[in-house]
């Protein structure tokens, strides 16, 4: 019998391949693989020598999970653990306002480095914020840097029975590194 999570992860690796093979050929990412709680999508070119692994967080998808799965990567891999919020400038941070502070932006960085790793981690971890109205666009930009990709398969609850959510969508088979989605959850 499959736990939870592997029922998850399955539909999200079903859904990734479907995304892939929604693709022109040209487009398409080589290969998935499911292990470690998540599903590795092969990335068009190899990231660079000293690379990073990236983790992009939002303030609304499980930002633990995937800033404790990107730093047992980066260690795994030897090279720094970069954790990525991309500001659109328009998320509801700000009540009232329909605006999200950069410094908002900032804020959320440290809270889910602190909250999720341990202090000597959360310190030696780099933080970037990219600005960006596409979030899409600003991580496939930012996978040319990078060793490894790691983002939640969805931002939002899951109300639509779609495990995959819009940025994941956009980012399948088109990053040049690979891409490790981790399912809901």
């Amino acid at each position: 019998m499959k736990s939870d999570l592997g029922d998850r992860l399955d539909e999200t690796a079903t859904a990734i391949i479907r995304e892939i093979d929604r693709q022109p050929d040209g487009e398409r990412g080589h290969h998935t693989a499911v292990g470690g709680g998540a599903v590795l999508v092969s990335g068009r070119t190899p990231g660079p020598a000293g690379a990073i692994v990236a983790a992009a967080v939002d303030d609304d998808a499980c930002p633990g999970r995937v800033v404790r799965y990107a730093a047992e990567q980066a260690r795994r891999l030897g090279v720094p653990l970069r954790l990525v919020h991309v500001w659109t400038g328009r998320a509801m941070a700000v009540p009232g306002t329909g605006r999200e502070l950069m410094s908002d932006a900032d804020l959320l960085l440290s809270t889910v480095l602190y909250d999720h790793l341990d202090p000597e981690q959360a310190v030696a971890a780099e933080r970037e914020i990219l600005h960006d109205p596409d979030v899409g666009r600003a991580l496939i930009a930012l996978s040319a840097e990078a060793g490894l990709l790691v983002v939640a398969a969805r931002g939002t609850p899951d109300v639509t029975g779609e495990p995959l959510g819009h940025t994941v969508r956009r980012l399948v088979g088109r990053t040049a590194c690979p891409l490790a989605v981790l399912a809901p959850g």
